[in-house]
């Protein structure tokens, strides 16, 4: 009789154990919650491919927590899942000389420099303290990253940036982002540090969300 007791006992405390990791598991997908950790945008776009969901960072390279933001959302890149797309989707907010700041970003991008270009300009705003407003200054950047003048002054008003710098204020503004950094999940739902708690969080709700549109 006692043998049972304690066999009973043991038993009710290994079931007692394993409680936070059910309540875990079930509170798992109802860990963000819409309107509070993140919304939907004002007007939805279709974004990604069939397959894939689409993750954008909407930022301004004039903009300190952008720049705070740019290598933690860097090593977060590196290891998303293979059918998530992530894209980055430049802004002037509305300052008509930081559109310069989205055509050097798209120029970069048609150039393949991206890699060391986007880095640098951020460098050459928040270390250096260029306002990289005037086109001389953003040249300079590329020159110094091995771009050619001529190259870059046909790319940078070339019309294939400038449609790209008006899709991505046309998107921005049909989201509905008023603040930078923010993260739209497949042109449908938004988080910022705002509503996520921190950047960090941000990723984190936008891996949320990742799966929440899978389903």
């Amino acid at each position: 009789m006692l043998k049972h007791r304690i066999r009973a006992g043991a038993l009710a405390l290994a079931s007692f154990a394993l409680l936070p990791l059910a309540c875990s598991a079930q509170d798992g997908p109802l860990r963000y919650q819409e309107n509070q950790h993140y919304k939907r945008v004002n007007q939805a776009e279709s974004v990604s491919d069939a397959g894939t969901v689409q993750v954008a960072e909407v930022f301004w390279y004039g903009c300190s927590h952008c720049y705070r933001f740019d290598p933690i959302v860097h090593r977060w890149e590196a290891d998303i899942p293979a059918d998530v797309e992530f894209v980055r989707i430049p802004t002037s907010l509305g300052r008509k000389q930081a559109l310069n700041h989205s055509r050097a970003y798209y120029t970069a991008e048609a150039l393949g420099v991206l890699d060391k270009v986007h880095p640098a300009l951020f460098k050459a705003i928040h270390q250096d303290g260029k306002s990289l407003y005037s086109v001389d200054q953003i040249a300079e950047v590329f020159e110094d990253q091995g771009v050619d003048r001529k190259t870059f002054d046909n790319t940078f008003t070339s019309f294939s940036v400038e449609n790209k710098v008006r899709r991505a204020e046309k998107l921005v503004r049909q989201f509905g982002v008023t603040g930078v950094p923010a993260i739209v999940v497949d042109g449908e739902y938004m988080t910022s540090a705002r509503y996520a708690g921190g950047f960090q969080e941000m990723l984190d709700v936008a891996d949320f969300l990742v799966v929440k549109q899978r389903d």
